[in-house]
């Protein structure tokens, strides 16, 4: 029924929005560790840097593998983008989120104001309706993007050969695990990885539940935390 189908689809947009804010804060964690040359030098100066590689790269791997079933998992219990993507292409599930969407509750009036109301919910109801238009529009536009995106299709090649997996390839004579040299990603690709999810997902909380997040907020409270414990001024400097 339709009802159940909006129920998990509520129930898989909220969940996927928290894997997203855990993803988000271990990227903030990571990151000086990566571009913080003043952290660096110090950890390489206290004799800590081996600890240090080791830390950041099991950081940096975790990471990787979270976003790649952020954006692509596809058990059909999991949340993810893909999931997400392929439940809006149902027409009746669409619409039902399009009617809640532009439903919105007035506040009880006069009898004699009811025509003028009337006339109010439904310039309302229209300005809504064309607002979840151009937010779908926008979601799915982007979701190909990054479903399709070669970013996404080397860090899940990581993830299902390095990761999660222990590939062995039998190459020049001899046998080795897969090199991720041969998927040309270089450092910042995850980052913009991490940034389309994050529009995608922001999308979707708007589709299926109506509901924004104060990123803004998060993003200095965590960058704040990070600082404070590794005793720098700002993520990068």
């Amino acid at each position: 029924m339709i009802a159940d189908r909006l129920a998990k689809l509520r129930a898989q947009s909220e969940s996927l929005q928290t894997l997203l804010l855990r993803a988000y804060a271990k990227f903030l964690f990571f990151r000086p560790m990566m571009v913080n040359m003043k952290l660096n030098d110090r950890i390489s100066a206290e004799g800590r840097h081996v600890g240090f590689e080791q830390l950041r790269n099991w950081l940096y791997w975790d990471f990787i593998q979270e976003l790649v079933k952020i954006c692509a998992d596809p058990d059909r219990r999991a949340p993810s983008i893909r999931n997400i993507n392929e439940a809006l292409a149902n027409a009746d599930v669409l619409q039902e989120l399009r009617r809640s969407y532009a439903c919105r509750t007035w506040p009880i009036i006069r009898p004699e104001d009811r025509e003028a109301v009337r006339q109010l919910e439904e310039e309302d109801r229209r300005t809504l309706e064309v607002e979840f238009d151009d937010t779908f529009r926008r979601f799915w536009m982007n979701a190909d993007a990054l479903l399709n995106s070669e970013e996404l299709a080397g860090y899940s090649t990581i993830r299902n050969k390095l990761i999660a997996h222990n590939e062995l390839r039998h190459t020049a004579g001899r046998y080795g695990f897969f090199d991720v040299r041969l998927l040309k990603l270089k450092y910042g690709h995850e980052r913009k990885l991490l940034e389309n999810a994050r529009e995608i997902i922001d999308a979707i909380e708007l589709l299926v539940r109506n509901c924004s997040f104060s990123w803004d907020s998060f993003v200095d409270q965590e960058t704040q935390d990070v600082c404070t414990f590794w005793e720098i001024d700002g993520l990068e400097e």
